[in-house]
């Protein structure tokens, strides 16, 4: 589902990364800085099974919303999207959706068990 374009270190791991998520419940990833982590990693799962939808926060949601999509070549606010206290860019059709912490956090507060979410990355943590 990724499309190829200039290789990343990331490209090396997205088999591993899917293989620890399907055995366990988490995986962390670590690896230098620009090295792909927060656009690639959530792409390379979306074929997963269990990945209905995943959330990242972190970077700046509109930045890696907009890249990500055009890396698949979409808009954002399709099966990419990003949502800010002041801005969103999701729809029902968005299976990825980077959002701030302060989102994550309310979401987590409305709901604790986060149902309905496959998975979270939590970029620099």
């Amino acid at each position: 589902m990724l499309p190829e374009r200039a290789h990343l270190p990331i490209h090396a791991i997205p088999g591993r990364l899917a293989a620890a998520l399907r055995e366990g419940s988490s995986a962390v990833l670590v690896s230098p800085p620009g090295a792909g982590k927060t656009t690639r990693a959530l792409l390379a799962l979306l074929g997963e099974p269990w990945s209905r939808a995943a959330r990242s926060t972190g970077w700046s949601c509109a930045v890696a919303g907009e890249h990500m999509a055009s890396q698949m070549g979409e808009e954002a606010g399709g099966n990419i999207g990003s949502r800010s206290r002041l801005q969103a860019k999701v729809s029902t059709l968005s299976r990825i959706e980077i959002v701030t912490e302060g989102v994550f956090a309310q979401k987590k507060l409305d709901d604790p068990e986060l149902n309905g979410f496959a998975a979270f990355l939590f970029d620099e943590f």
